[in-house]
Parts: C-alpha cells; structure tokens; sequence
C-alpha cells in the first residue's frame, strides 16, 4: 500500500468532517420537525414546560439563565429524566402550544436563541445564552429546551485541520528541490 500524503490525509479528514457535521445538523433538524416536544423529552433530547427562575452576568458577558419546571404545570420541582449535558449546545425557544401546526413551532424555533449548558442541577438547568441574542419576550414565556447538533467542536477540529495544508505544500516543494 502506497504512503498517504500529509496534504491528501489532511484534505480527506476536513471532507469527513464536514460530511458529518452536516449529517448531525440534518438529523437533529429531522427530528425537531417530525416530532413533537413532549416526544423529544421522553428521548431524552429536549425539555419542556421550563421558566426562567434568574438571570446573570456570566463569564465574557453573556446572560447566563437559570431555567427550571413551571410550578403551574409541574407535579415536583425536579427536572425530568434528559440527555442535555454542561457543553452541549441547546434552543431555548417559547414552548409551542399543544395545538400549534408545524410551520407556527417552525417560527417559534426560529425566533428561539442558542446557548451553551453550563450547568445541569436536580432541579435547574443553566444555560449561557449567545451574544446580543437574548430576546426579553421570548425568555418571559414558557420555554422549552432542545438539543442541537455540535457545531462547535467540528470548526475547532477544522480549525486544527487547516494549517496542515499549506505548510505541507511548502514542505514537498522543499523536499523535492535536488539541493
């Protein structure tokens, strides 16, 4: 078997990870258009029926809330059973009513603001929301709260990706030249 080029390996592993990054984006947009809230809390990938109990300052400025069950809905003050994690990166977005058509939960997600988990307690779940994006009337409303894909660590891994690429151009000229 032939050697594999630092360039090529470099160039596959970037076309890999981008064909999986937007595998995951599909897949959880897939499932936030298909099902239901109440069905994506029983899989462990949402939360519903939540409320801001405080809002903070947080570490480089952005609003950090503490979001926790509505007492008005809810039969203990725990959260449900949920697969969301400090690190994970989540919507919190007005809750759709029971009755709402697809396109009206489409619209709401889309008004709803992306954050990073910080912290996950019994009975709270923290959620540093991004920059400038925190909208008063949607964090006045009942909310819900639902996995999305990680972006994130894909462009981290892309960004350690990139630069092999030009220094291994200049390394096979260099080691090409007959000096």
């Amino acid at each position: 078997m032939a050697p594999v080029s630092i360039a090529d390996f470099a160039t596959t592993q970037l076309a890999l990870l981008d064909d999986e990054l937007q595998a995951q984006v599909a897949e959880s947009s897939s499932l936030i258009a298909s099902h239901a809230p109440a069905s994506l809390q029983r899989a462990g990938l949402a939360l519903t029926s939540l409320v801001v109990n405080a809002r903070r300052t947080g570490f480089g400025g952005r609003t950090v809330v503490d979001l926790g069950p509505d007492a008005a809905t809810a039969t203990t003050s725990h959260l449900p059973e949920h697969g969301i994690r400090p690190g994970d990166i989540v919507l919190v977005a007005e809750q759709p009513a029971g009755s709402a058509k697809k396109r009206e939960a489409q619209e709401l997600e889309r008004r709803g603001v992306r954050g990073v988990v910080v912290k996950v307690l019994r009975a709270s779940l923290c959620v540093a929301l991004d920059e400038g994006k925190e909208d008063e009337a949607v964090l006045s409303a009942r909310l819900w709260v639902v996995k999305l894909a990680d972006e994130v660590t894909y462009r981290r891994y892309a960004r350690v990706w990139l630069p092999f690429r030009p220094w291994v151009k200049l390394f096979l000229m260099l080691a090409s030249s007959p000096d």
